[in-house]
Protein backbone atom coordinates (compact mmCIF):
# COMPACT_ATOMS: atom_id res chain seq x y z
CA UNK A 1 0.00 0.00 0.00
CA UNK A 2 1.18 3.31 -1.22
CA UNK A 3 0.27 6.47 1.65
CA UNK A 4 -0.21 9.68 -0.57
CA UNK A 5 -0.66 13.46 -0.11
CA UNK A 6 0.06 16.23 -2.73
CA UNK A 7 -0.86 17.46 -6.15
CA UNK A 8 1.55 17.42 -9.29
CA UNK A 9 0.68 18.01 -12.94
CA UNK A 10 3.90 18.17 -14.60
CA UNK A 11 7.07 16.24 -14.16
CA UNK A 12 9.10 19.55 -12.65
CA UNK A 13 6.36 19.65 -9.75
CA UNK A 14 6.63 15.71 -8.95
CA UNK A 15 10.59 16.33 -8.95
CA UNK A 16 10.34 19.61 -6.21
CA UNK A 17 7.64 16.91 -4.02
CA UNK A 18 10.33 13.75 -4.11
CA UNK A 19 12.74 15.00 -0.89
CA UNK A 20 8.85 16.17 1.06
CA UNK A 21 7.28 12.36 -0.24
CA UNK A 22 10.25 10.75 1.68
CA UNK A 23 10.21 13.05 4.92
CA UNK A 24 7.14 11.73 5.25
CA UNK A 25 7.13 8.41 4.38
CA UNK A 26 4.70 8.60 1.30
CA UNK A 27 4.85 7.49 -2.46
CA UNK A 28 1.69 8.82 -3.84
CA UNK A 29 0.41 12.14 -5.50
CA UNK A 30 -3.15 13.36 -7.04
CA UNK A 31 -2.09 14.00 -10.55
CA UNK A 32 -3.49 16.84 -11.70
CA UNK A 33 -4.67 16.23 -15.35
CA UNK A 34 -6.76 19.70 -16.53
CA UNK A 35 -4.89 20.89 -19.80
CA UNK A 36 -3.10 18.53 -19.99
CA UNK A 37 -2.22 16.87 -23.87
CA UNK A 38 -2.16 13.39 -24.47
CA UNK A 39 1.59 13.90 -24.62
CA UNK A 40 1.97 15.73 -21.38
CA UNK A 41 -0.40 13.10 -19.83
CA UNK A 42 2.61 10.27 -20.96
CA UNK A 43 5.57 12.64 -19.87
CA UNK A 44 3.69 12.99 -16.68
CA UNK A 45 3.63 9.11 -16.14
CA UNK A 46 6.67 8.26 -17.16
CA UNK A 47 8.78 10.66 -14.91
CA UNK A 48 6.35 9.49 -11.62
CA UNK A 49 7.13 5.83 -12.60
CA UNK A 50 11.23 7.17 -12.94
CA UNK A 51 11.06 8.42 -9.61
CA UNK A 52 9.41 6.01 -7.93
CA UNK A 53 5.93 7.76 -7.37
CA UNK A 54 2.40 6.38 -7.74
CA UNK A 55 -0.09 8.47 -9.46
CA UNK A 56 -3.02 7.65 -8.00
CA UNK A 57 -6.17 8.77 -8.19
CA UNK A 58 -8.10 11.51 -10.49
CA UNK A 59 -11.48 12.84 -9.82
CA UNK A 60 -14.49 14.37 -11.46
CA UNK A 61 -16.82 15.74 -9.06
CA UNK A 62 -19.82 17.18 -10.85
CA UNK A 63 -23.14 15.65 -10.65
CA UNK A 64 -23.44 12.83 -12.48
CA UNK A 65 -26.96 12.20 -11.87
CA UNK A 66 -27.86 15.45 -13.04
CA UNK A 67 -31.54 15.63 -14.46
CA UNK A 68 -30.45 18.31 -17.41
CA UNK A 69 -29.83 16.22 -20.51
CA UNK A 70 -27.13 18.69 -21.99
CA UNK A 71 -25.26 18.50 -17.82
CA UNK A 72 -24.98 14.72 -18.00
CA UNK A 73 -23.87 14.17 -21.82
CA UNK A 74 -21.35 16.72 -20.96
CA UNK A 75 -20.16 15.31 -17.72
CA UNK A 76 -19.92 11.58 -18.99
CA UNK A 77 -17.62 13.34 -21.74
CA UNK A 78 -15.65 14.78 -18.84
CA UNK A 79 -15.13 11.37 -16.83
CA UNK A 80 -14.81 9.49 -20.03
CA UNK A 81 -11.82 12.19 -21.17
CA UNK A 82 -10.46 11.98 -18.02
CA UNK A 83 -10.15 7.89 -17.97
CA UNK A 84 -8.40 8.24 -21.07
CA UNK A 85 -5.87 10.77 -19.88
CA UNK A 86 -5.47 8.55 -16.75
CA UNK A 87 -4.79 5.68 -19.00
CA UNK A 88 -1.91 7.59 -20.67
CA UNK A 89 -0.40 8.73 -17.68
CA UNK A 90 -0.83 5.36 -15.48
CA UNK A 91 -3.29 6.31 -13.08
CA UNK A 92 -4.81 4.41 -10.60
CA UNK A 93 -8.06 4.89 -10.43
CA UNK A 94 -10.03 7.85 -11.54
CA UNK A 95 -12.97 8.56 -8.97
CA UNK A 96 -16.37 10.01 -8.87
CA UNK A 97 -19.71 10.56 -6.25
CA UNK A 98 -22.72 8.62 -7.61
CA UNK A 99 -24.50 12.12 -7.32
CA UNK A 100 -27.71 12.77 -6.78
CA UNK A 101 -31.40 13.43 -8.28
CA UNK A 102 -32.04 16.26 -5.99
CA UNK A 103 -33.55 19.42 -8.04
CA UNK A 104 -30.78 21.44 -7.10
CA UNK A 105 -28.22 19.46 -8.97
CA UNK A 106 -25.56 19.20 -6.06
CA UNK A 107 -24.38 15.64 -5.96
CA UNK A 108 -24.18 15.77 -2.36
CA UNK A 109 -28.25 16.60 -1.93
CA UNK A 110 -29.86 14.44 0.16
CA UNK A 111 -32.62 12.85 -2.18
CA UNK A 112 -35.65 9.96 -1.18
CA UNK A 113 -35.38 8.82 -5.30
CA UNK A 114 -31.32 8.22 -4.50
CA UNK A 115 -32.14 5.11 -2.80
CA UNK A 116 -34.78 3.92 -5.62
CA UNK A 117 -34.57 0.80 -8.12
CA UNK A 118 -34.49 3.93 -10.41
CA UNK A 119 -31.95 4.98 -9.43
CA UNK A 120 -29.79 2.53 -9.72
CA UNK A 121 -31.12 1.73 -13.10
CA UNK A 122 -30.38 5.13 -14.09
CA UNK A 123 -26.54 5.22 -12.71
CA UNK A 124 -25.87 1.70 -14.30
CA UNK A 125 -26.50 3.52 -17.71
CA UNK A 126 -24.50 6.32 -16.86
CA UNK A 127 -21.46 4.10 -15.30
CA UNK A 128 -21.95 1.74 -18.68
CA UNK A 129 -21.94 5.29 -20.74
CA UNK A 130 -18.88 6.67 -18.90
CA UNK A 131 -17.10 3.19 -19.96
CA UNK A 132 -18.14 2.20 -23.32
CA UNK A 133 -15.95 1.70 -25.92
CA UNK A 134 -12.63 2.31 -24.05
CA UNK A 135 -10.15 0.35 -24.14
CA UNK A 136 -8.53 1.32 -20.28
CA UNK A 137 -4.87 -0.69 -20.10
CA UNK A 138 -4.21 0.23 -16.38
CA UNK A 139 -6.97 3.27 -15.05
CA UNK A 140 -9.88 1.88 -13.61
CA UNK A 141 -13.28 3.54 -12.29
CA UNK A 142 -14.34 4.08 -9.16
CA UNK A 143 -17.35 5.14 -7.25
CA UNK A 144 -16.69 6.87 -4.03
CA UNK A 145 -19.57 6.01 -1.01
CA UNK A 146 -21.62 8.78 0.41
CA UNK A 147 -24.60 8.85 2.65
CA UNK A 148 -26.94 10.37 0.34
CA UNK A 149 -27.09 7.74 -2.01
CA UNK A 150 -28.01 3.18 -2.48
CA UNK A 151 -23.71 3.71 -2.83
CA UNK A 152 -23.60 3.42 0.64
CA UNK A 153 -23.25 -0.10 2.55
CA UNK A 154 -21.24 -3.16 1.52
CA UNK A 155 -24.47 -5.23 0.32
CA UNK A 156 -25.92 -2.60 -1.93
CA UNK A 157 -22.45 -1.97 -3.41
CA UNK A 158 -21.37 -5.62 -4.08
CA UNK A 159 -24.83 -5.82 -5.70
CA UNK A 160 -24.73 -2.44 -7.79
CA UNK A 161 -21.05 -3.50 -8.95
CA UNK A 162 -22.10 -7.11 -10.27
CA UNK A 163 -25.02 -5.41 -12.02
CA UNK A 164 -23.06 -2.77 -13.90
CA UNK A 165 -20.92 -6.30 -14.95
CA UNK A 166 -17.67 -4.50 -16.07
CA UNK A 167 -14.44 -5.52 -15.23
CA UNK A 168 -13.01 -2.09 -15.03
CA UNK A 169 -15.42 -0.64 -12.64
CA UNK A 170 -15.53 -0.89 -8.84
CA UNK A 171 -15.08 1.05 -5.25
CA UNK A 172 -13.74 3.57 -4.47
CA UNK A 173 -12.84 2.89 -0.55
CA UNK A 174 -13.78 5.52 1.40
CA UNK A 175 -14.18 3.37 4.44
CA UNK A 176 -15.05 6.42 6.52
CA UNK A 177 -18.28 7.35 4.71
CA UNK A 178 -19.90 4.07 5.23
CA UNK A 179 -19.79 4.31 8.79
CA UNK A 180 -23.72 4.25 9.71
CA UNK A 181 -25.63 4.66 13.29
CA UNK A 182 -25.66 0.67 12.84
CA UNK A 183 -21.78 0.67 13.02
CA UNK A 184 -20.59 3.69 14.42
CA UNK A 185 -19.60 1.32 17.77
CA UNK A 186 -18.55 -1.42 15.54
CA UNK A 187 -16.35 0.11 12.81
CA UNK A 188 -13.99 -3.37 13.08
CA UNK A 189 -16.87 -5.93 11.97
CA UNK A 190 -18.05 -3.23 8.84
CA UNK A 191 -13.93 -3.23 7.85
CA UNK A 192 -14.08 -6.55 7.59
CA UNK A 193 -17.58 -6.73 6.02
CA UNK A 194 -16.78 -3.98 3.30
CA UNK A 195 -12.98 -6.12 2.60
CA UNK A 196 -15.26 -9.75 2.34
CA UNK A 197 -17.40 -7.88 -0.34
CA UNK A 198 -15.22 -5.76 -2.15
CA UNK A 199 -11.69 -6.30 -1.71
CA UNK A 200 -11.22 -7.73 -5.69
CA UNK A 201 -12.76 -4.13 -6.51
CA UNK A 202 -11.17 -1.56 -4.53
CA UNK A 203 -8.75 0.68 -6.80
CA UNK A 204 -7.85 3.07 -4.23
CA UNK A 205 -8.76 4.39 -1.09
CA UNK A 206 -9.00 7.07 1.32
CA UNK A 207 -7.92 7.47 5.16
CA UNK A 208 -10.33 9.18 7.45
CA UNK A 209 -11.75 8.91 11.20
CA UNK A 210 -14.86 10.13 12.57
CA UNK A 211 -15.88 10.93 16.08
CA UNK A 212 -19.94 11.95 17.15
CA UNK A 213 -19.77 15.38 18.29
CA UNK A 214 -22.06 15.09 21.61
CA UNK A 215 -22.39 19.35 22.35
CA UNK A 216 -24.79 19.35 19.55
CA UNK A 217 -28.40 19.01 19.60
CA UNK A 218 -29.04 16.34 16.81
CA UNK A 219 -26.68 13.78 14.84
CA UNK A 220 -23.85 15.35 13.67
CA UNK A 221 -20.56 13.58 13.09
CA UNK A 222 -16.92 14.85 12.76
CA UNK A 223 -14.41 14.15 10.18
CA UNK A 224 -10.94 14.03 13.07
CA UNK A 225 -7.14 13.42 12.90
CA UNK A 226 -6.37 9.42 11.97
CA UNK A 227 -6.59 8.15 15.71
CA UNK A 228 -8.99 10.47 17.61
CA UNK A 229 -12.23 8.81 16.40
CA UNK A 230 -13.75 5.29 15.92
CA UNK A 231 -12.42 3.91 12.89
CA UNK A 232 -10.54 0.31 13.60
CA UNK A 233 -7.09 1.37 12.18
CA UNK A 234 -5.42 -1.50 12.83
CA UNK A 235 -8.04 -3.64 11.52
CA UNK A 236 -7.92 -1.52 8.35
CA UNK A 237 -5.07 -0.77 8.02
CA UNK A 238 -4.38 -5.03 8.30
CA UNK A 239 -7.05 -5.62 5.43
CA UNK A 240 -5.90 -2.92 3.00
CA UNK A 241 -2.08 -4.57 3.50
CA UNK A 242 -4.10 -7.31 1.30
CA UNK A 243 -4.55 -5.27 -1.33
CA UNK A 244 -2.32 -5.11 -4.36
CA UNK A 245 0.34 -3.05 -3.42
CA UNK A 246 0.60 -0.46 -4.96
CA UNK A 247 -3.00 0.36 -4.21
CA UNK A 248 -2.88 4.68 -2.99
CA UNK A 249 -4.28 5.58 -0.09
CA UNK A 250 -4.85 9.30 0.75
CA UNK A 251 -5.03 11.76 3.33
CA UNK A 252 -7.67 14.43 2.75
CA UNK A 253 -10.14 17.90 4.13
CA UNK A 254 -7.11 19.04 6.73
CA UNK A 255 -6.32 22.75 6.52
CA UNK A 256 -2.66 22.32 7.75
CA UNK A 257 0.25 20.46 6.62
CA UNK A 258 0.59 20.06 10.35
CA UNK A 259 -2.80 17.74 10.25
CA UNK A 260 -1.49 15.95 7.72
CA UNK A 261 1.63 15.51 9.02
CA UNK A 262 0.47 13.94 12.64
CA UNK A 263 -1.58 11.88 10.30
CA UNK A 264 0.89 10.53 8.32
CA UNK A 265 3.09 9.61 11.87
CA UNK A 266 -0.16 8.16 13.41
CA UNK A 267 -0.26 5.59 10.43
CA UNK A 268 2.98 4.80 9.72
CA UNK A 269 3.11 4.25 13.67
CA UNK A 270 -0.35 2.21 13.42
CA UNK A 271 0.71 0.15 10.58
CA UNK A 272 3.74 -0.93 12.90
CA UNK A 273 1.26 -2.01 15.45
CA UNK A 274 -0.55 -3.93 12.60
CA UNK A 275 2.60 -5.65 11.35
CA UNK A 276 2.38 -3.98 8.07
CA UNK A 277 3.73 -1.13 6.31
CA UNK A 278 3.25 1.78 3.60
CA UNK A 279 5.70 1.36 0.82
CA UNK A 280 8.33 3.90 0.57
CA UNK A 281 9.20 5.83 -3.44
CA UNK A 282 10.91 4.28 -5.25
CA UNK A 283 10.87 0.66 -3.39
CA UNK A 284 9.70 -1.69 -5.89
CA UNK A 285 6.06 -3.39 -5.21
CA UNK A 286 7.42 -7.04 -5.65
Amino acid sequence: MRLGYYTAGTPAALDALAEKLDIYGLSAVWPSLDGLSDEECVALGERARALGIVLGEAGMWENILTADPELRDQRIRKTRDLLRKADLAGVKCVVTLAGSMDPSGRSLAPDARNYTEACKRELREVVLRILDGLALKRVRYGIEPWHNTFFYQPEEIREFIDRVGHPAFGLHLDQMNMVSQASYHNTTELINKTFRLLADRAWSVHLKDIRCDPGHMFLKWDEVRIGDGVMDYETYLRRLADLPADTPCFCEHFKSEGDYAICFARLHHLAKKADVRFLCRGEASG
